[in-house]
Formats: C-alpha cells, structure tokens, sequence
C-alpha cells in the first residue's frame, strides 16, 4: 500500500511525537480490513467514507465502494466508516481480525487514529 509523501510523513510522525494522536490500527491491521473488504460478496456491497488526519474540522468524504484504489495511504487515515448489507457481517469480520471499532451514530467506524480527549467506546 502506498505512504504518505515525504512531508505528510514528517508532519505525521510530529502530531504522534507531540501527542495530538494516539495511533490505533497499523499497516498491517489496515490490509486485513481492506483484503476482507475486496473479498466481500456482492451481496454485502460493503461502502466506506473517510476522514483524514489532515482534513478540515467537520470533513468526511462521501460514501464510495471502491476498497482497491480509493482506500490509500492509510497511514493518514484518522477514521473509515463502514455499511454493508448486513452490519453482523460486517461486525463479524472485524472482530474475526481483531480490528477496534466503534458504533457513531449508528454507523460502524474503525479508527486509525484518535485525538486525546476524543476516546470512542469500542465495540
């Protein structure tokens, strides 16, 4: 999977060294969800959207399907949410690979990172 570019890196590794986030998945962690994605039944139809760690306040990409080419770097991902057909699927095969989540607002999200005083209650 690709990397951030260089400057993206440093500014990365300084929010992490200064505390600004706390980092939740890794980049293995973050290709089993993606393989278990792609390998999703058409009947699942399984659908994410994205908030980057350098995105606006508020940001949240709309929702797409398109796990292969869309879903990179993941390395400056602060949050993916996820909707299939079935949310026990979808539940069931994040906890099959011990991926953390959290239920907002109904939605499943599973977080690369989180923010000091921003703490989800975990699924």
């Amino acid at each position: 999977m690709p990397r951030p570019n260089p400057a993206e890196s440093k500014r990365l590794a300084r929010m992490i060294q200064s505390g600004q986030l706390i980092p939740v998945l890794n980049r293995t962690k973050w290709a089993e969800l993606r393989t278990e994605m792609l390998g999703a039944s058409a009947e699942q139809s399984p659908r994410f959207r994205v908030r980057g760690v350098f995105s606006p306040e508020g940001f949240r990409a709309d929702w797409e399907g398109e796990f292969y080419y869309h879903l990179h770097p993941v390395d400056v991902i602060e949050w993916i949410e996820l909707k299939a057909a079935s949310d026990e699927w979808l539940r069931t095969a994040l906890r099959r690979h011990s991926i953390p989540f959290s239920i907002e607002s109904g939605v499943v999200r599973v977080w690369g990172y989180t923010r000091p005083g921003k703490q989800p209650t975990w699924s």
